[in-house]
């Protein structure tokens, strides 16, 4: 059996140990306390004893210097395409012969709107016939370029230039009613071929005249330089 009795000098040392176990620091607080003291002396001044000692920050990574603002070569302009050589490589006067006036206007005015070249000698043809090419030409009951009949308000105002382009715009509008003839107007290998589609199946005139409008037509071709 042992005895209850412990001696005064075991308890007095047991005592003693307990009270040292507690003042000792833990190992964390050792290690924050160590952290500022090494800062301090380095000189940093930092007192924080957070995460810089348990978790290193990492070393920032120095900014990328901007792009060059110069533009690649990719993005440079092109130049500009070469405007396309007119349809119509003669005068364009006319007047003389069997040249309707402003026929290269005419010639050069179609084939921009989608008629070949021989189509639109074609139709010059047809116009020599019927106005010389004048836009200002009035006849019994009509006028213009293809003989309107009757003649709309506006077409004519004495302004030869303006008229001329108010007519040309009237002039397609005008073949849209037969449309469906057009790629027979388009597929024609001669202008004579050319002037006799255009003149039975979009001038219908009552005084067809077709030798003059296939000469027509002709003259405009080689003054065109159109084969």
């Amino acid at each position: 059996m042992v005895s209850a009795a412990v001696p005064a000098v075991a308890l007095a040392a047991t005592f003693a140990a307990s009270q040292l176990h507690q003042q000792r620091p833990d190992p964390v607080a050792r290690s924050l306390a160590s952290y500022q003291m090494r800062s301090l002396v380095a000189g940093s001044g930092t007192t924080d004893a957070g995460a810089a000692h348990l978790q290193p920050q990492p070393t920032p990574t120095p900014a990328k210097p901007a792009a060059s603002a110069s533009p690649s070569p990719s993005a440079t302009a092109s130049p500009a395409a070469a405007p396309a050589p007119p349809a119509c490589a003669g005068d364009g006067a006319g007047g003389t012969g069997m040249l309707p006036v402003n026929y290269a206007t005419i010639v050069d005015f179609l084939v921009a709107h989608g008629y070949t070249k021989m189509g639109a000698a074609g139709i010059a043809g047809n116009i020599y016939q019927e106005s010389g090419g004048d836009p200002e030409s009035i006849g019994t009951g009509g006028g213009g370029l293809i003989g309107w009949t009757p003649l709309p308000a506006g077409f004519v105002t004495g302004n030869a230039a303006a008229d001329l382009q108010t007519q040309l715009a009237a002039l397609l509008t005008y073949n849209q009613q037969w449309i469906q003839y057009v790629p027979m107007l388009n597929a024609a290998t001669s202008p004579a071929s050319a002037a006799d589609v255009y003149m039975n199946y979009f001038e219908r005139p009552g005084f067809p005249a077709a030798s003059n409008r296939e000469g027509a037509a002709i003259a405009v071709a080689r003054a065109c330089g159109i084969s």
